[in-house]
């Protein structure tokens, strides 16, 4: 006890020490406010925020994430909508995953825009080897509106027998408990409306799909647990559960029709009528075989477009929010104020960053990476320098191409006229 308390005398010693130097430093800046300390030190503040992201991000993964869920006999029917267009390697096994699945009652409903689409015979196909699964394929007869994907799930909603509805993309492979971890989660409250699982994706091999893997693994991970954690709006329609009677009270799936990020103004309508939205305890888990880096910038220049559509305010923001930009603020801002040399604030600050990606991909992956680390590094460091690219892309070519239709999207997200191509 005596050494015990012997250490600790000079550790206090220190810090004590310390704080009439903390004092004088904040006299002297309150002595030279000036117009340039005041962004100096709006500079520490926003870039603390986003270290402090980073921590609720990884502490909220941690404790959230991949919990073991038992079967529960009375939880309410599952109806799966899937929407599909276009076939790859990847897709039985995805499917699959949905017939096996181990939930008590659910049916899947298939979309289809057309019955000459090439995915009709693989879905068929696994409808007679699972004749036991009660599985439905529909397809779109008129259009209700501008959304290619309500139009697409729309009869399949209006046809679902059950009170939650689940909506998952074609590339997302399933758990066994998949189905069973989004129904309990949102049964776990009264006034849970929607469920998302945040994205992740499949161990695969190839460098585009490895480079999707570390980007929602990291930068994309990070803004959707920090997100929930502080009850924010974000969800994702590539695999979610709502109950059916909440979305009713919004004017159904219909009164979306419209709307470009249909995902994201059922969070929105919701939570105008007093529901919450959350994530559940399992990552989404895409299996696409297709990905290329063009795919992905495209698909991530898409989403870019759609915030700043929706969210104007984002332009100030975002571009600010990845490592490099976010360390030159930090680093002319501490040193302005501190006068603290300028390169060894920015290694800090990068190996702070890139140590906290890295831990909260962890997370994700729920133990350690496939990827080895020097091509982690390499994914990261491309995913960090080519952001900036995207969305300045995105801000000079505000129009949004999707499939075979570029839509023109007006400020607030409400669709402006659709373009067949």
């Amino acid at each position: 006890m005596q050494s015990s308390q012997t250490m600790k005398a000079p550790f206090f010693a220190t810090v004590l020490s310390l704080v009439p130097w903390i004092v004088l430093e904040i006299e002297k800046l309150i002595e030279n406010l000036d117009i340039t300390t005041c962004l100096a030190i709006f500079g520490v503040v926003f870039v603390g925020a986003l270290y402090f992201i980073h921590v609720i991000a990884l502490c909220y993964g941690t404790f959230h994430l991949h919990k073991v869920n038992e079967p529960d006999a009375a939880l309410p029917g599952v109806s799966i909508i899937k929407p599909i267009m276009g076939t790859d390697e990847n897709l039985e096994t995805n499917l699959t995953s949905f017939f096996t699945a181990d939930y008590h009652q659910f049916e899947l409903l298939f979309c289809f825009h057309s019955p000459q689409d090439d995915a009709v015979p693989v879905v068929k196909a696994l409808i007679e080897r699972y004749p036991d699964v009660d599985a439905i394929i529909f397809f779109q007869e008129h259009e209700v509106g501008f959304n290619p994907k309500i139009n697409n799930m729309n009869a399949a909603y209006m046809g679902a027998k059950y009170p939650l509805i689940m909506i998952s993309d074609s590339t997302i492979f399933t758990r066994p408990d998949g189905i069973l971890d989004l129904a309990k989660r949102i049964m776990s409250e009264e006034k849970l409306g929607l469920i998302t699982q945040i994205p992740y994706c499949m161990d695969r091999v190839g460098k585009a799909n490895c480079f999707e893997q570390v980007f929602f693994g990291t930068s994309h991970a990070k803004i959707y647990l920090a997100g929930n954690f502080l009850g924010f709006n974000c969800p994702t329609g590539m695999s979610s559960i709502f109950k059916k009677a909440a979305l009713e009270e919004c004017g159904g799936m219909a009164a979306f029709k419209d709307y470009m990020a249909e995902d994201y103004f059922f969070g929105k309508n919701l939570a105008a009528r007093g529901y919450k939205s959350g994530i559940s305890n399992q990552p989404a888990l895409q299996n696409s075989a297709s990905t290329t880096f063009t795919s992905f910038a495209n698909r991530v220049g898409r989403w870019a477009k759609l915030r700043i559509a929706m969210m104007p305010q984002v332009i100030l923001v975002e571009p600010l929010q990845d490592c490099f930009p976010a360390g030159i603020i930090m680093a002319l801002s501490v040193h302005y104020l501190f006068d603290i040399t300028i390169p060894m604030l920015f290694v800090i600050h990068f190996f702070f960053w890139i140590s906290m990606d890295y831990m909260i991909m962890r997370v994700l992956q729920n133990g350690p990476l496939t990827l080895p680390l020097i091509q982690f590094f390499g994914f990261w460091l491309f995913r960090e320098l080519s952001s900036a690219v995207i969305f300045i892309k995105a801000l000079m070519t505000p129009s949004v191409r999707w499939r075979n239709n570029i839509f023109h999207v007006r400020w607030g997200g409400k669709i402006r006229d659709r373009i067949s191509v």
